[in-house]
């Protein structure tokens, strides 16, 4: 049903109520209801009618007075008092409106031009060590990226007998399935690894696998403007990266030397896979 002003009747105890939401007080309220009834009335018959101690009556006058919302006789004693056109009572108010969100948007403005910006924070490299601490740092890093992944896998990361390959593997296809940023990985492939490198595949993540039987000196995770490289602990019956240095917040000419280090290594010991087209069946 279409909104319209002429149908609204409120009750007087709501229009009181309405006036109070608009700043004026309760007494006031009552008193200004009261004088648009009666037009023109003293003091003792604005207490009688409005229910309002005569002593609070005369305040309410004054404030009203004030505002220029009502008229005093200019009589020296006995006077009278009477309200102005009502519409005038509530053009002024929603003047009074307008420029207080005029002054908003001033303030608003001003305050934000007097912010100060903060220095960006400083970088802080950390020692880091242990296998959970080194995987809860990936998975962090690869979590918090928002522009590429870097990322040279360690052996350790894809073992079955040290958690398996599906972790590292979903975070991957997770972050790139979820946003268009750069991800590029190297990894020693093997046969289990087929179908999760597919889907990587599948989604535009660029796939390394590295070559040759020697075992891989470091790991390396470029995200943004940090990076985790791990190193080489121990061999024996397969090699562990429980150590490593994480760089956080870094500049751009910290990490230019590891980007460089990445794409020495990627160009120099790996072969990219790629998805080959299936072949069209042999037709005679």
């Amino acid at each position: 049903m279409p909104f319209s002003r002429d149908i609204i009747k409120l009750e007087e105890y709501e229009i009181e109520l309405s006036l109070q939401s608009l700043g004026f007080t309760k007494n006031d309220s009552k008193v200004l209801l009261t004088l648009a009834k009666y037009k023109i009335l003293s003091p003792a018959d604005i207490a009688k009618f409005s229910g309002v101690d005569r002593a609070r009556v005369y305040d309410s006058l004054n404030r009203l007075i004030e505002k220029g919302f009502i008229q005093k006789e200019p009589v020296k004693r006995g006077a009278n008092y009477q309200v102005i056109p009502i519409e005038k009572i509530f053009k002024t108010i929603r003047e009074g409106y307008k420029k207080k969100i005029e002054d908003t948007l001033i303030l608003e403005k001003a305050i934000t031009e007097l912010e100060i910006d903060t220095e960006e924070s400083e970088p802080r490299v950390w020692a880091i060590n242990s296998r959970e601490k080194i995987r809860a740092k990936i998975k962090d890093l690869i979590s918090s990226s928002e522009n590429r992944i870097y990322f040279i896998i360690t052996p350790d990361l894809l073992m079955g007998e040290l958690g398996g390959y599906e972790w590292i593997l979903k975070e991957l296809w997770n972050k790139k399935f979820s946003s268009d940023m750069e991800i590029v990985i190297a990894l020693k492939y093997f046969e289990d690894l087929k179908e999760e490198i597919k889907k990587l595949l599948k989604i535009s993540v660029k796939i390394h696998s590295i070559e040759g039987d020697n075992v891989i000196p470091f790991g390396l995770l470029i995200a943004d403007y940090g990076f985790l490289i791990t190193t080489l602990d121990q061999v024996k019956e397969a090699p562990e990266y429980t150590s490593g240095i994480w760089l956080e917040n870094g500049k751009i000419s910290q990490i230019i030397g590891y980007e460089h280090l990445f794409k020495h290594f990627i160009s120099s010991e790996t072969k990219e896979i790629k998805l080959t087209p299936a072949k069209a069946p042999y037709q005679t």
